[in-house]
């Protein structure tokens, strides 16, 4: 695995560690009574398929710009598609904790986005100075 990728995948499992951590210190302080079980697995699930993504953000960068551009764009789809899914499965099984959920599965998506779009755009940079 190629350098700058592991760098993109450390960061991205230091988020996630910094989500498990706080997000259980808040479920067990300031949120007594609203922790659900799924939690630690929304965080692992959350950070395999941003890895996933970004590894397939990495690659397509190798592509044309436009190539690039669908790609991502498809792929910022695809994640949010699978977000709606997993949000509707929960709250069809579990509504009990169902905003609860939906409400940090949204934070949890907003930080993980900014983060894409953030190594997104430095990739880019990087790839334009790279070719000039």
């Amino acid at each position: 695995m190629e350098k700058g990728l592991k760098k993109i995948l450390f960061g991205l499992a230091a988020i996630s560690v910094v989500f498990l951590v706080v997000g259980l210190l808040l479920f067990k302080t300031v949120l007594i009574g609203k922790y659900f079980g799924f939690f630690p697995l929304l965080v692992l699930f959350m950070f395999l398929i941003n890895a996933g993504f970004f590894i397939f953000f990495y690659r397509s960068l190798q592509k044309p710009a436009n190539a690039f551009i669908r790609a991502f764009m498809a792929s910022t789809g695809a994640k949010l598609v699978i977000y709606l899914v997993l949000i509707l499965a929960y709250v069809l099984t579990t509504p009990k904790t169902a905003l609860v959920f939906a409400i940090t599965l949204f934070v949890m998506y907003l930080t993980y986005s900014v983060y894409d779009l953030w190594i997104m755009l430095t990739l880019l940079k990087q790839k334009k100075e790279n070719s000039n």
